[in-house]
């Protein structure tokens, strides 16, 4: 099935095109001259970039602390109001510059002498398109797609219809195969060389990327669309299909896909790629984020507040101690306020360490780890990891999808995943200029005792113990894609939670009022008229 028949271009030709590609300095010489231009004088490698530098927005950290990480139960401040409605749009608005940018390239592609000659920059860029467009239905379900972006055509093209979620869930999957098979190393492939900004023209990479995509949309609509996420898992696991494995510091963008700001900027000092990370974090609604009794519980076997008890050495990269330099975990619940502000008071200039010991009182509990707020030019907007693979295959074998079951795979790859996120978080931290105080890696001997911890040892002989341990760890990999473990929540109900908060209610992001006003005959069809308060609850379509 192809929704997409033709190639159009879109709804705001200029505005929107500009606004998704011109809005990252770093990518300024790379652009030209599509950066300074309209339509018909932009370039093939500016609209790539265009797709690539967006990526940098899809890591809102307002978002993530108002609603994803609440909902998530990732963090234990502002845990019982969701102000979902604050932030409806947001998400939507990056989108649409992004397919109005990509139909914009494959309409370029299609001009040249030699289309087939630039089949692998059509397929990188399916491939990044595939992964917004994926993360917007599991956002919002059913969405403006097939329609979207032809207001070029006249005045009927101005309101697109809603395509339904799993015919484009579909559509993107068969666009995911195609691009993944596609990509060649044919010397016949025109290279745009530098502006290929996100795996540098690493093919196997690519193909990495987008059968990890692939092996992720399988198994999350496995129980909706058995036979066609079956056939996925099958082609991938027989066909013996590239799946990221054995990332290595230096290189983990290779296996870790995302967007790493350090791969695009000039100098060590060229800070601005994510300077909103940094601002955001010492706004006082993010400043106030602190580790939660929930995830604590999940990385150490005791209450110990110096900190022995802790057995998972991702807690020494995610958190950093309280003021008083201890282990203190704010209760879920949010029956206990703070009032430190461990990233420097908002408004202050910038600081380069966190506060001494002693010098922020109202810090009374864990926070997440400054160093991690601060780093805006090594840390990584993440979109699929090597870890969150493995965990996929955990469960792949666990439950027998697509594949015969096998418990003994399943453990072995639900280890992988483990080591492979703590691999991660400190490769990520030896590779980082910014983290010049660099937490201990741990021994083999330490990562031995977690991997037989009671709350993580693996036992394939019950399922229901399992799949809540995979389930479980992927959501504690996933502690900063809190996009993602948002889904797993959803997806599985198997990851912890406190007993006393109320039950999950967002279960998608409400349309944007903008759709209401100005598409309102398809938003009716779609919304079914509700209110934003009654469309956070309407599940998504893979959600039991």
């Amino acid at each position: 099935m192809k929704i997409i028949p033709n190639i159009l271009f879109a709804s705001v030709v200029f505005g929107a095109l500009l606004s998704s590609v011109s809005c990252r300095k770093d990518f300024e010489e790379l652009n030209q001259p599509y950066n300074q231009a309209g339509e018909a004088t932009a370039t093939i490698p500016g609209l790539y970039n265009g797709l690539v530098s967006s990526l940098a927005k899809y890591g809102d950290d307002i978002l993530n602390v108002g609603v994803l990480y609440p909902t998530a139960n990732q963090q234990a401040f502002q845990n019982i109001s969701t102000p979902f409605i604050n932030y409806a749009g947001g998400f939507w608005s990056q989108y649409y510059p992004d397919l109005v940018t990509y139909r914009s390239l494959l309409k370029k592609i299609a001009e040249q002498t030699d289309p087939a000659s630039f089949n692998n920059v059509k397929y990188m860029a399916t491939i990044l398109l595939a992964s917004k467009t994926l993360r917007m239905l599991d956002y919002y379900g059913d969405i403006p797609y097939s329609q979207a972006g032809k207001a070029n055509e006249g005045a009927t093209s101005f309101r697109p219809a809603y395509d339904a979620a799993p015919d484009v869930y579909k559509s993107v999957l068969e666009d995911l195969k195609e691009a993944a098979d596609g990509l060649s190393n044919d010397a016949s492939q025109v290279s745009i060389g530098a502006s290929e900004s996100y795996l540098g023209g690493d093919i196997t990479a690519w193909k990495k990327f987008g059968n990890a995509l692939r092996l992720r949309y399988a198994v999350r609509l496995y129980n909706k669309e058995n036979a066609v996420a079956s056939a996925i898992i099958t082609d991938i696991i027989n066909g013996n299909k590239p799946l990221p494995n054995n990332q290595q510091a230096g290189s983990m963008q290779k296996n870790n896909f995302g967007f790493w700001p350090n791969l695009v900027t000039t100098t060590s000092t060229t800070k601005e790629s994510l300077d909103s990370k940094w601002n955001s974090y010492r706004e006082l609604s993010i400043s106030n984020m602190r580790m939660s009794s929930n995830v604590w519980n999940q990385m150490s076997s005791t209450n110990a507040t110096n900190g022995s008890g802790i057995f998972d050495p991702r807690c020494f990269v995610f958190f950093q101690t309280n003021d008083a330099n201890l282990w203190v975990p704010q209760p879920q619940d949010g029956s206990q306020t703070e009032g430190g502000t461990p990233y420097g008071t908002p408004g202050a200039a910038e600081i380069t360490a966190r506060k001494p010991f002693g010098t922020d009182a109202g810090n009374k509990f864990a926070s997440f780890n400054f160093w991690i707020a601060y780093d805006r030019l090594f840390y990584p907007i993440l979109v699929i990891t090597e870890a969150d693979v493995h965990f996929l295959l955990a469960e792949i074998y666990q439950r027998g999808m697509g594949v015969p079951k096998d418990v003994t795979k399943a453990k072995t790859e639900y280890e992988a995943g483990i080591r492979s996120s703590v691999d991660f978080w400190y490769d990520y931290t030896k590779t980082s200029a910014v983290w010049t105080t660099k937490p201990t890696a741990p021994t083999p001997a330490q990562m031995t005792a977690m991997l037989i911890n009671p709350k993580v040892i693996y036992n394939g002989a019950n399922d229901a113990d399992a799949l809540r341990k995979i389930a479980t760890q992927a959501w504690l990999a996933t502690m900063f894609q809190p996009w993602e473990a948002w889904a797993i929540v959803r997806r599985t109900q198997l990851t912890p939670r406190d007993p006393n908060l109320p039950p999950l209610s967002v279960n998608r992001m409400p349309y944007p009022d903008d759709e209401n006003v100005n598409n309102h005959e398809n938003w009716q069809k779609a919304s079914g008229g509700k209110s934003a308060t009654d469309q956070v609850s309407v599940k998504v379509y893979w959600m039991q």
